[in-house]
């Protein structure tokens, strides 16, 4: 289907903030594993799946496959709402 040059850079602009995130959540993911783990072999062996698996999920998701954006928009909308819980667990814990 053939869309209209403002629409192709609006898709284009969604996709490219989606990747962006999900880059933003690896990175944070690996923080995440080295604050619980350290740098032992628990983070090795954790931080080397979770690159590979992101690593797998982007470069499908470059080639626009349906099961790896899914999979990318999932990521993204956990990410969010783990930052929203812990803004709010940040306000209102004790």
């Amino acid at each position: 289907m053939y869309l209209f040059e403002h629409e192709q850079k609006r898709k284009k602009l969604i996709h490219n903030s989606y990747m962006s995130v999900f880059t933003l959540s690896l990175l944070l993911s690996l923080y995440f594993f080295f604050t619980d783990y350290g740098l032992g072999a628990e983070f090795i062996i954790r931080g080397t799946i979770s690159v590979l698996f992101y690593i797998v999920v982007f470069y499908f998701a470059m080639k626009n496959k349906q099961w790896a954006l899914f999979l990318v928009k999932v990521n993204v909308l956990m990410l969010i709402i783990m930052l929203i819980v812990a803004i709010i667990g940040l306000i209102f814990g004790r």
